[in-house]
Formats: structure tokens, C-alpha cells, sequence
């Protein structure tokens, strides 16, 4: 009996000890199979949204900033003050196809009441019109800088020739033996030498630029005058006008020639003649 219940016991343990091991032996496997499963969702998912991300940067559009295009005038105007303040007695042909030879540069006119020489009134305009057509972004070329510079008309008329110059305005006063004469003209050039190509356009250009100083000075406008005998003229191979802002020899014209601010009114309606003729 005692050895009965003895197997019994041992045949109990033994089961017993069997379901557990069965139960031990299962667990590892299933907790593997799910931490397997998870890791592959997950990677999956991370794919998913790195994918993702990537079509999201590939369709943004990508905006592109362009630098402000800088404000260009791409028109030149050569200005030729007159005269100079020791004249320039050397030789130089009236024109490309002529024999006939003219004094370069005899020296300007001289205000009767102030006493100034032609030179300074036509170098100071020349210099305030300069600046107001550089405000306005023309590209401003002179023919000389000092009173003393004093180049002939044929090189002052290459200034505008190698610079391809949209205009060449020539800057002088007038004067008359009669001291009652007064207001402002325009020269242009007549169809001769190389002017031939740039006489109708330069004609133009001179009622216009005319037109507006008259304007805007309150002038007397003593019309345009084509001109065959002036050598700037016959060599210019671009458009070239010479305006008269006065006369020297009458003394009121002499004192409004020598003020600053009528000066800067000259200047002005000089500067927006240029621009309207050049549109």
C-alpha cells in the first residue's frame, strides 16, 4: 500500500513537472513571434512616412529669388562746353570733304556789363545740366572738364562719334554789335560732311530741346537756324545741336547769364528738352 501510494505520488510530480515544461517551453516562441511582427510594422510604418516625406519635399515648389534688375539709361549724351579760357589758334579743315581751313577756336564772347568771358557761363550750365541728366540716368560724357582745356571742334566732335552718343549739345552765349538783341536760338547742322546722315534728326531734336527751355525760362525764342559753316557740325556722325542761351553783349542778359539760379533754370529746360527728344 505504502509503495502504491508512493508511485502515485512520484506519477503526480512527474505530470506535473511535464505541463510546466510544455508551458516554459511554449511562452519564448510566442513572445518571439510577436516582437518579430511588431518590429516589422514599425519599420514598415517609418518607410511609409519616410516615403512620404520624401514625395511631400520632392512636390513643394521651390521658390526662386531673382535680384532686382538695377535701373539702367542706356542713353548717352555728350556735352561740349564752348570755348575755352586761352582760345586755340591752331588749323583744322571745315569739313571731311573740303579744303577750306578754320582758326579751331577764336576765343568766345565777353558780357559787356559783367565783364565775364563766354567760357565760365557756358562751363558752369554745362556742369548743372550734367548733374540733372545724371539724375535721370543718362550716361554723361564731356568734351572737357576746365576752362583751360581747349580741344578743336573736330575733336570735340569725336567725342561724340566714338561714343555712339544719342545726342552732342554744344553749350555757348551770343552776341550782336546792337546791346537791344536778346533770347535764346537753336544751330543745327545743314546736310554737309558727315552731318549729312544726322541733319533731320539733330533739326528735331533742336526744336524740341528749344521749345522746352523757352518754356520753362520765359525767354525770347529766336527759332532754330541751320548752319553749314560750323566744323563741330560737319564731322558730327551723331545727332548734334548748338544752343545760344543769351546774349552777352545786352546787359540784362549779361547779368541773368551770370546768376546762379537763372543759370539752374537754363540748365533744367536744357535737361528736359534732352529727354523728350530722346524718349
Amino acid at each position: 500500500m505504502k509503495k502504491f501510494i508512493s508511485w502515485s505520488l512520484l506519477l503526480v510530480m512527474l505530470l506535473s513537472l511535464s505541463g510546466c515544461g510544455t508551458v516554459i517551453k511554449n511562452e519564448p516562441e510566442q513572445n518571439e513571434s510577436k516582437s518579430s511582427q511588431d518590429i516589422d510594422e514599425n519599420q514598415s510604418n517609418e518607410n511609409d512616412q519616410t516615403a512620404k516625406e520624401d514625395t511631400s519635399k520632392q512636390e513643394a515648389p521651390i521658390e526662386e529669388k531673382q535680384a532686382p534688375e538695377p535701373v539702367v539709361n542706356k542713353k548717352v549724351v555728350v556735352i561740349d562746353p564752348g570755348h575755352s579760357s586761352h582760345g586755340n589758334k591752331g588749323m583744322e579743315k571745315l569739313s571731311p570733304d573740303s579744303d577750306v581751313m578754320k582758326i579751331k577756336d577764336p576765343g568766345g564772347a565777353q558780357g559787356d556789363f559783367t565783364g565775364t568771358p563766354e567760357y565760365v557761363v557756358a562751363m558752369s550750365v554745362a556742369l548743372k545740366l550734367k548733374s540733372l541728366l545724371e539724375q535721370n540716368k543718362v550716361t554723361v560724357i564731356m568734351t572737357k572738364t576746365q576752362d583751360s582745356d581747349s580741344p578743336g571742334n573736330i575733336e570735340r566732335a569725336e567725342v561724340g562719334n566714338s561714343n555712339n552718343a544719342n545726342l552732342e549739345i554744344r553749350i555757348h552765349c551770343d552776341s550782336a554789335d546792337s546791346s537791344s538783341a536778346s533770347g535764346a536760338s537753336m544751330l543745327v547742322p545743314q546736310p554737309i560732311g558727315y552731318a549729312k546722315d544726322i541733319s533731320g534728326i539733330s533739326e528735331k531734336y533742336g526744336q524740341t530741346i528749344l521749345d522746352k527751355l523757352i518754356a520753362d525760362v520765359g525767354m525770347k525764342n529766336r527759332g532754330v537756324v541751320k548752319r553749314d559753316d560750323l566744323t563741330g557740325f560737319n564731322w558730327s556722325k551723331v545727332p548734334v545741336v548748338l544752343v545760344e542761351m543769351g546774349f552777352m553783349s545786352n546787359p540784362q542778359e549779361d547779368k541773368l547769364l551770370n546768376d546762379d539760379s537763372y543759370q539752374n533754370k537754363l540748365a533744367q529746360g536744357l535737361c528736359d528738352g534732352i529727354l523728350e527728344s530722346l524718349k
